[in-house]
Parts: structure tokens; sequence; C-alpha cells
């Protein structure tokens, strides 16, 4: 236990003991606020990296418009063959970024212009994407780069968890009944 605290020091953020998702949220710094969109619905929401490269942010999470909206296009059901195919992507892939998802305040995110889409708590996305045992996905382009790219927004469930715990090792599963998603960005299709 001596050594993993002389490394968490050493280390600065400590996000290793995070016991819980509040432990890491504040372990870990922000690396983007926008807005997941699904239906009619924009839930306002700020991913804060826990694995991987920032630059996937600045290349790829934000719409045509330059907007930092996306939007889900499909559900991936939380089959064990489809998340064994999920890790191989991200284990394989040139670069990867896996965040952990929680509300941001209503206001932090303006609604797209023209459309009938309206602000509600990201909850209720977490809500939706547990009762139908899915992720959302979303596929990501740069149009300026031609970079592409697939999101994953996974409720709280074991593979979720087990992402997490990939850098924090102590993280409890009482402390993943927060209302979170652990996003999942692979760069390539």
């Amino acid at each position: 236990m001596d050594d993993e605290q002389s490394i968490n020091e050493q280390g600065g953020d400590g996000v290793e003991s995070a016991k819980s998702i509040t432990d890491i949220a504040k372990r870990v710094d922000k690396t983007w606020v926008g807005g997941i969109i699904l239906k009619n619905s924009l839930f306002p929401t700020k991913l804060l990296l826990t694995e991987g490269e920032r630059e996937v942010v600045e290349q790829l999470l934000k719409d045509e418009n330059d907007k930092p909206h996306l939007k889900i296009t499909q559900r991936l059901r939380l089959d064990e063959s489809k998340l064994e195919d999920v890790s191989k992507r991200i284990n394989s892939s040139s670069s990867h970024a896996i965040f952990l998802a929680l509300a941001a305040a209503s206001g932090s995110v303006a609604v797209p212009d023209g459309t009938e889409v309206q602000s509600r708590p990201l909850k209720n996305l977490v809500s939706y994407l547990k009762q139908k045992e899915a992720a959302g996905v979303i596929s990501l382009h740069n149009r300026e780069t031609e970079q592409t790219g697939v999101l994953y927004a996974f409720p709280p469930c074991t593979f979720s968890m087990d992402l997490l715990r990939r850098v924090a090792m102590d993280l409890t599963d009482e402390g993943s009944k927060d209302d979170h998603l652990v996003v999942v960005v692979v760069r390539g299709g």
C-alpha cells in the first residue's frame, strides 16, 4: 500500500486509488463539454479523460458545424461478443480515449439552432440505455482532416466498470451507482 501511495503522490492525480465515480471525477480533468443527442433530446455532458489521448477531443468530438453536439445514431447490444469486439478495437486502434461522462449544467450547452431538440438531464439517457441494455454509438468524422472514429457511450455495467478499473483499480461496485456513462472513442473506422 505504501508503494501505491508514493506512486499517487508522484503521479499527482491519484486516480489509481479512487473508490467511487465521485472520487474519479475529483481527480481527473474535464476535457470536453457538449451535448449528446438522442432523437429530440440533448443531454448536457462533460467528459473527463481517464485513459488515452486528449487529441481525440480536439480532432473528433464535434459535429459538422464545429459544435460540440454528438448524435447517437445506433445502439450496440451489451452482448458478450459485441463487448469483446469493442475491447479488440480499443486494443488494436492507433489511438483511443476513455472518458467518464457526467451531467453538465443545463445552461452550459446551447441547443442546436433550428431544431426541435430539448435539453434533458443525463440521467434520462443513462436510464434509457440501461433499460435497452445497450450502448449508444456515434460515428465521428472530421471533415478537415478526414479522420474518423467511433464513440461508444456505455451505461453503468460490468464492462464499463472494468474500463474504469483500468485506471482506478479500487473502484467499488457501490461507487458505480451514480448516473454516469463511460465513453470510449476509437480512432479509425
